[in-house]
């Protein structure tokens, strides 16, 4: 980006990305927006704060803009109010220790070392595990405004190809595993979308859904799709829409056509090889 850009919109970013003062929230949405600045738009909706974002989201929208809410629904992260500080030595652990120390050198004199010693290890190991758990919970960033705006692109699957293009794109880009599946269902349980990609060919991102979705009923639905252009995947040479084909329809019949279209294709690919030696 034009860092002149950044000088002309100075007097915007702040309260655009703070949400604050109110009054001057919305003057700064028409500024960027009467400008059709779309890139400099796609920058702050990763940034500006989430009643900020709803208001932006729902002007693109009106305005069928959707390229700065694809690159939103993939990078954007939740904004955490309250971020969780891990802190090595506390909690279980240390408790442990409190309560031997507690029960004073005469109670724990008659146990063994190797017992003392065990009684550690297992506190220590206990902390370590729920801090790793903490962690894990801290980097699982749902995104309730990435979600909203995959939410309201489903929305439009009916009536724009556009918006099936901008949650193809999530469904590859996206940063966050969960964003990337809730795009994927969105596409799977819309059966108009599936066969229009199918008929189209377009394996690549059916074969993205269904990896996305992580589940093997939408895997199978993808299968069937593609597999009513079995002649035009072989044809073209389809090899890894074949393999998965065979791999996930439900017909053995089918299956088996696929592997036959399959071994035609490696078979050609192979002659061709050995012809250009």
């Amino acid at each position: 980006m034009d860092l002149h850009k950044l000088l002309e919109y100075a007097s915007d970013i702040p309260p655009l990305v703070e949400g604050m003062p109110p009054w001057r929230v919305d003057p700064a949405i028409e500024h960027v927006f009467a400008a059709e600045e779309w890139e400099l738009i796609s920058v702050l909706l990763l940034s500006v704060a989430e009643p900020t974002a709803r208001q932006m989201v729902d002007r693109l929208l009106t305005l069928k803009v959707y390229g700065p809410l694809v690159v939103a629904a993939c990078l954007r992260r939740h904004i955490r109010t309250q971020p969780y500080v891990v802190q090595s030595g506390g909690g279980i652990s240390s408790k442990v220790f409190r309560d031997l120390d507690a029960v004073g050198e005469e109670e724990t004199r008659g146990v063994p070392e190797h017992i003392m010693e065990e009684i550690r290890d297992m506190a220590q190991t206990s902390e370590r595990a729920r801090e790793a758990q903490m962690l894990r919970s801290e980097s699982i960033d749902r995104g309730p405004m990435r979600e909203f705006i995959i939410n309201r692109l489903a929305d439009r699957l009916h009536t724009e190809a556009e918006a099936l293009e901008a949650l193809l794109v999530i469904v590859r880009v996206a940063a966050w595993e969960e964003t990337r599946r809730t795009a994927a269902m969105k596409i799977a349980n819309h059966a108009r979308s599936v066969k229009a990609l199918a008929a189209a060919l377009r394996t690549a991102d059916l074969l993205a859904v269904a990896r996305s979705s992580e589940l093997g009923a939408v895997a199978k639905n993808m299968a069937v799709a593609m597999a009513e252009h079995l002649d035009a995947l072989r044809a073209r040479g389809d090899a890894r829409a074949l393999a998965f084909i065979a791999e996930n329809h439900g017909d053995e019949a089918v299956q088996q056509a696929a592997r036959e279209a399959l071994a035609d294709v490696e078979s050609a690919g192979q002659a061709q090889q050995d012809q250009q030696e």
